[in-house]
């Protein structure tokens, strides 16, 4: 029996490693606990941990004034600990020389000569507390019941540590299951969106295929007359004449496409809204004819926007045609201005508005309709009445220009779209360059023209010699860069932009450092124009030699020379 007092504190350690083993988590908490508490508690001069691993018992810890076996294992039917699990029993051994359970060779190196060995673990016992003593010994009642407490905690613990692996298992598993899951969403979703996406390029070019052919048509069977050298002065200009309304109408075409995929080239500046409005009053109500009246409400002292001057035109006239085209009995067009309110919609991006709606009193749309109104080629017109990219042209045009368009309608309550435009940032203002004095180009001008495609290199060098240029070819950036530093000094280079290995825009800006009295004018399609300089003059393919004769004057104007073209 042990003095109260020297019970009492052992107990209260045992109270102590019994808290610390409830929050224990894995068998390395439990045994490392075990190890650092039992011996105290009852009073051993040393203790092993013991865990039953198949038909061994592994010696796995251990608190001993010697060593004893630490990270040994012995056969579990030859070791004591392995009797304690295997007959679910605690061993209480006062001398090992006259137990016969005890592997006495196991025991003659040591300073072991009594034992107390615990199992751990209900049911199935799964591990084995040993206590220790120099010599014989009879483990008292109070010493049993210590062990005994301290190896049903750490069997709780045991219990709860599995129960927390199976639930961390789980939750792995879950997490697994539900990352495949996702996955698998991610996937069906990013081949449906790939099949609606192949489902409108099929719509797209079926459709862009359609009116080409058409304008094709008209323009192939022109030139073939022209070309057959058999017609009539008069025909081949009536040909000629048809193909390049053909021709114009296509490059509208390409126009509508570039706006819808925000690829169309735009020339921004600063515009005050109201004189432009008010300034299409007469265009407007021209095109809408007589049944139509257009009124313009645009407010006093609006701030200037930024925005291409013609491409805005062009979306003002061509939302007033389809407000038109929903009342053929007549009513009114309304046309209104103002900066943005409490109104404006949440997709639209941070900043200052203006918005600008044009209003109809027309048949309206259903919301089936209204989905789909900003969708290229749909349309409600009759066939041959429109080619349906309206509104999906201005939509891309106003999102090019950093903002957005909205529609409201209702059946037979008219409709309302509206184009809320940005306004212009005051770093926006127009640069103003000092004037200098003109010079003249004498003689014939010299002009270098590089364009990787030989056929419009062909068609671009006639044009410019019939203007009365002297005009030298090549197909690359680089071997015009290369030429030019080589000596040569063209007035004016013509460059188209997109090129292998050298962009037109790359060759401006090493022609403005280094050559700055050379003129540049750089021809591009769409791709990455709005990217070039705003001081360099661009012009846009497809064009007409009226339009190249203007884009060449004002870059020569660039360089403060005066030039008359034929």
């Amino acid at each position: 029996m042990l003095d109260p007092s020297v019970l009492a504190t052992r107990w209260a350690r045992v109270a102590a490693a019994m808290e610390q083993l409830s929050q224990a988590r894995s068998l390395d908490d439990v045994v490392e606990l075990l190890r650092r508490t039992a011996r105290r508690i009852v009073g051993a001069d040393g203790i092993a941990v013991v865990l039953r691993e198949g038909d061994a018992c592994h010696y796995v810890a251990e608190d001993a004034k010697e060593p004893l076996w630490q990270g040994q294992r012995f056969p579990a039917g030859s070791c004591v600990s392995g009797w304690a699990m295997r007959h679910r029993e605690i061993v209480s051994i006062p001398d090992i020389a006259t137990d016969p359970r005890v592997p006495f060779q196991a025991y003659k190196d040591t300073f072991v000569r009594s034992i107390l060995m615990v199992p751990i673990g209900a049911g199935e016992p799964v591990a084995a507390l040993g206590a220790y003593w120099a010599a014989v010994h009879e483990p008292g009642g109070d010493e049993i019941a210590l062990l005994e407490a301290l190896a049903r905690s750490a069997a709780t613990a045991l219990e709860n540590g599995r129960l927390m692996s199976a639930l961390e298992a789980m939750g792995a598993d879950l997490e697994r299951r539900v990352a495949e899951r996702t996955a698998e969403l991610e996937r069906t979703q990013e081949s449906l969106r790939q099949t609606q996406k192949m489902e409108i390029i099929g719509q797209l070019t079926g459709n862009v295929a359609h009116d080409f052919n058409n304008l094709l048509s008209p323009i192939m069977s022109s030139l073939d007359m022209v070309l057959a050298g058999r017609a009539a002065p008069e025909i081949v200009s009536r040909s000629a004449a048809v193909a390049m309304e053909a021709a114009e109408t296509a490059k509208t075409l390409i126009q509508r496409l570039l706006a819808f995929a925000r690829r169309q080239p735009l020339v921004s500046t600063v515009l005050d809204l109201r004189p432009l409005v008010e300034g299409m009053r007469g265009l407007l109500q021209s095109t809408v004819g007589t049944r139509i009246a257009v009124e313009i409400a645009v407010d006093d002292g609006l701030p200037a926007i930024r925005a291409d001057r013609h491409q805005l035109e062009m979306a003002i006239l061509n939302l007033t045609v389809n407000a038109r085209d929903a009342m053929p009995a007549g009513g009114t067009v309304r046309i209104s201005a103002g900066l943005s309110g409490a109104d404006r919609p949440e997709t639209l991006p941070a900043g200052e508005f203006i918005r600008l709606a044009i209003r109809d009193e027309g048949v309206g749309m259903d919301a089936r309709t209204l989905a789909s109104a900003t969708e290229p080629f749909f349309t409600t017109k009759a066939v041959g009445h429109g080619t349906g990219l309206g509104l999906s042209m201005v939509d891309g045009l106003v999102s090019q220009m950093g903002g957005a368009l909205t529609l409201t309608s209702e059946p037979g309550r008219g409709t309302e779209v509206t184009l809320w435009l940005p306004l212009a940032r005051r770093d926006n203002a127009v640069r103003v360059v000092s004037a200098a004095p003109a010079r003249s180009a004498v003689g014939r001008a010299e002009l270098l023209l590089i364009e990787d495609d030989p056929l419009v290199r062909i068609g671009t060098a006639d044009m410019l010699r019939d203007l009365g240029f002297t005009v030298r070819e090549l197909e690359s950036a680089r071997e015009g860069l290369a030429l030019i530093e080589g000596g040569y000094r063209p007035d004016i280079v013509v460059t188209d932009h997109i090129m292998p290995g050298m962009t037109g825009a790359e060759l401006a800006v090493r022609l403005r450092a280094d050559h700055p009295e050379i003129a540049i004018l750089i021809v591009s399609g769409y791709q990455g124009i709005d990217l070039i300089a705003p001081d360099i003059v661009r012009l846009s393919k497809p064009f007409r030699q009226a339009h190249l004769r203007a884009s060449i004057v004002a870059a020569f104007a660039q360089n403060k020379v005066e030039m008359e073209l034929a």
